[in-house]
């Protein structure tokens, strides 16, 4: 590791706690995502505490992640000493995204829906929410017609969609939308956030409030 990741060893640990999503990403990425990235660069041997410092997150966060890598066979451990000191290993690397996994090891499946509603809305042309909930559960995520409305309303609301054909009551037909190409931001989906925000991580930026000073 590098001298500056050594001289900071003369500072505590860093305290863990939780802030909201939009808070915990630097440049548009998560600490998971940034750990990641920093075990990759250190392939071979890399130490918790070193991780923790070069990725700007918490140890326990490190630590937590680390210890789902190891269930998970990404990440092996090569000494028995105290886990912020113990050496580990990268043996399996399956690209720049960092795994999502559970404590034991499993994949992540919160979020995959809108991951692939995302997908979709970048790929292909202009449909409602009851089709987009079929196209998106079609990568073998399912994806419930609520959630497809839930999402293309709020997307709508932070400027992402546009209404090709509008809604017809009588005849029981759902609002037809579009992805407005500017709009197209990047891989990474939109998130709608329980304080009814749109954060998009490509842009590192809240799109959208339903209270102004969410935006603040």
């Amino acid at each position: 590791m590098t001298s500056a990741v050594a001289e900071q060893k003369r500072y505590p640990k860093q305290k863990s706690y939780r802030k909201p999503a939009q808070l915990e990403l630097i440049g548009g990425k998560p600490p998971r995502q940034r750990v990641w990235e920093q075990v990759r660069k250190f392939r071979l041997k890399f130490r918790v505490y070193d991780i923790a410092r070069l990725a700007a997150v918490d140890d326990e966060t490190v630590k937590t992640y680390v210890q789902s890598l190891v269930a998970g066979g990404y990440v092996v451990r090569l000494t028995d000493a105290l886990f912020e000191e113990a050496d580990y290993q990268l043996i399996k690397d399956d690209g720049i995204e960092a795994p999502r996994l559970t404590r034991d090891g499993q994949p992540v499946t919160q979020g995959m829906g809108q991951e692939a509603m995302w997908r979709c809305l970048r790929m292909l042309g202009p449909m409602d929410a009851r089709q987009l909930a079929i196209h998106a559960s079609s990568s073998g995520v399912e994806v419930k017609p609520a959630s497809a409305r839930r999402y293309v309303q709020m997307l709508k609301k932070a400027g992402y969609l546009e209404v090709v054909e509008p809604c017809n009551r009588r005849l029981k037909k759902m609002e037809t939308l579009r992805l407005i190409p500017r709009m197209n931001t990047g891989p990474r989906p939109p998130q709608i956030q329980n304080v009814k925000t749109v954060y998009d991580p490509n842009l590192d930026k809240v799109m959208y409030a339903d209270e102004p000073e969410e935006l603040m």
